[in-house]
């Protein structure tokens, strides 16, 4: 135990000097808390990142795997790291990881975030508490704010890695020209479906099949909970005649992203001529004109597999919409 203990300290001491891009899917979160803690922490992270998207079927957001305060030398170089260590039980392995992070990082608060400590586009999130019942306390306070902070890094690697290849210029001044507003979309897509007066469009690419609508509305309708759905079925049925949305898992969210909220409506679509269907999102986009907005949904069908990045690619793309230059 004790040359795991002075192995994972000497990790810390050297990754100072060489950052690697880091690894891992997007949405995979490693915790690193000892054994003796293991049982207290488990759950309440757990509870934590137990938001739920059905696909149709449910799939949680984020990754959750848990790993030994020696193993971090295994996975280190992942872009979302947890530490946790509390100080009842007593243990020698989290405690001593915390307090090393801490102090070489001038580090005093019970809950503080690390940009970048091993790998390039790297968050680590250090929790140290008292015992269980301070854990809780700090976990219901500051939740909003720990999502935001691993959704942010998610939604950043999303961006470089779906953009590695270059953008689909020619398609994106098309909807400029259409909506006077333009997005950012990775080279393979394809447009479907136009129509310049609505103005409407409908782009896609596949395999796995992933379709981006465009859709001018009134602001009056879409951010009321009450009139945006009939009224988004009502267009989905003018544009989009052959997808049908589901009365099931309807929801509405906001995400802060890059300093913003972005309001988003959820739910599940059937797809009458591929006899299938999955999740799809609408991004409510306020423009520079009064009572209006552009949707920008993303829909995704790949069945029997999991969808869950697929749609968080989608909603990066979606993020992207904005006035000026394509």
């Amino acid at each position: 135990m004790q040359k795991k203990l002075i192995y994972f300290v000497f990790i810390i001491i050297i990754s100072c000097y060489y950052l690697p891009e880091g690894i891992g899917e997007e949405n995979k979160i490693i915790v690193m808390v000892s054994e003796a803690d293991k049982e207290i922490v488990e759950p309440q992270i757990l509870d934590l990142f137990s938001h739920i998207i059905h696909t149709p079927q449910p799939e949680t957001e984020f990754s959750i795997t848990f790993k030994n305060p020696w193993d971090l030398d295994k996975v280190n170089k992942y872009s979302n790291l947890i530490i946790v260590s509390l100080d009842f039980p007593v243990d020698t392995t989290g405690d001593l990881l915390m307090s090393r992070i801490a102090v070489k990082n001038n580090q005093h608060n019970d809950l503080f975030v690390l940009k970048d400590l091993f790998a390039t586009k790297q968050t680590v999130c250090a929790i140290h508490t008292v015992d269980a019942i301070a854990l809780e306390l700090v976990l219901n306070n500051n939740k909003k704010w720990i999502l935001n902070e691993f959704r942010n890094t998610q939604y950043k690697r999303i961006k470089s890695n779906i953009y590695q290849y270059g953008k689909n210029s020619i398609i994106s001044r098309r909807i400029k020209e259409m909506f006077d507003y333009s997005i950012h979309l990775q080279p393979d897509y394809n447009i479907i479906k136009f129509d310049s007066l609505k103005p409407f469009i409908w782009i896609g690419r596949g395999m796995p099949y992933r379709w981006i609508t465009l859709h001018k509305s009134s602001k009056d309708i879409f951010k009321n909970s009450i009139s945006a759905w009939p009224e988004l079925e009502r267009m989905y049925s003018e544009t989009l005649p052959n997808i049908q949305i589901s009365s099931n898992y309807r929801n509405t969210e906001i995400i802060f992203y890059n300093k913003e909220n972005r309001h988003l409506m959820r739910g599940i679509y059937e797809h009458e001529e591929s006899e299938s269907g999955g999740p799809f999102f609408v991004y409510i986009f306020d423009t520079e004109t009064d009572n209006e907005v552009i949707l920008v949904s993303g829909f995704i069908n790949y069945p029997g597999h999991n969808k869950i990045l697929l749609l968080k690619q989608l909603e990066m793309i979606a993020f992207t919409l904005h006035k000026g230059d394509i």
